[in-house]
C-alpha cells in the first residue's frame, strides 16, 4: 500500500458507513511504527489512536486492509457500544463479519514477511552454590528450599548461596 493516505481514508469511510459509525472518520488518528515485533497493530479507543506496523506497508494490500479493518473494528465497537465492549468480543466479531472478514485475532506470520523477528527471550538463570564444598546447581529461578546434599548428609545445614547468572557472559565463556 505504500502509506497511501487516500487508501486509508477511503477504507475508514467505507467501514464507517458499513458499521453506521459516522464518528469513526472524525475521531481516529492512524500512524505507523517500526517498533512492532509480534503484532501488526494496536488500538487505543479512549485516545482515538491506531498504530500499525510499518511492515504492513510492504505487505499485500488485502493483508493491509484486513489489519486496518481489525483495528478500526476495535475503535467502532468502543464508539458504538461503549467501554463494556470486550476487545475481541461479540460486538467486535460482528463488525469484522459485516466487513467480510473472519474475526481472527492472529494473522499468519507468512503473510507479513517483513515483520521484524522477535528477539528470543533471555530468562535469567540462577546458580545455587554451597559455600562449604562449592558444589553448585543451576536453576531457572531461585529455589530457596534446595540444600547441598553432601553437606546435609554430613550433618551440616547445607544452605546454598544463590546468585543470578548473566546469560550473555555464560553463553560466551
Amino acid at each position: 500500500p505504500q502509506a497511501n493516505p487516500n487508501l486509508v481514508d477511503d477504507l475508514i469511510e467505507k467501514f464507517s458507513a458499513l458499521w453506521a459509525a459516522p464518528q469513526l472518520a472524525e475521531r481516529v488518528d492512524i500512524s505507523f511504527s517500526a517498533r512492532f515485533r509480534s503484532s501488526l497493530g494496536n488500538c487505543r479507543p479512549t485516545k482515538g489512536e491506531i498504530r500499525l506496523s510499518s511492515a504492513l506497508l510492504d505487505s499485500p494490500q488485502d493483508v493491509f486492509e484486513e489489519v486496518l479493518c481489525h483495528e478500526l473494528a476495535h475503535m467502532a465497537a468502543f464508539q458504538l457500544y461503549g467501554p463494556a465492549a470486550k476487545p475481541h468480543g461479540r460486538e467486535w466479531k460482528d463488525l469484522m463479519q459485516q466487513a467480510g472478514y473472519a474475526p481472527r485475532v492472529r494473522m499468519p506470520r507468512s503473510l507479513v514477511p517483513h515483520l521484524p523477528k522477535k528477539p528470543p527471550k533471555r530468562r535469567p538463570r540462577w546458580v545455587h552454590r554451597c559455600p562449604i564444598c562449592q558444589n553448585s546447581r543451576v536453576g531457572n529461578r531461585p529455589v530457596f528450599e534446595w540444600r547441598c546434599a553432601q553437606c546435609a548428609e554430613a550433618g551440616l545445614a547445607g544452605h546454598l548461596h544463590i546468585e543470578r547468572i548473566d546469560r550473555a557472559s555464560r553463553d560466551t565463556g
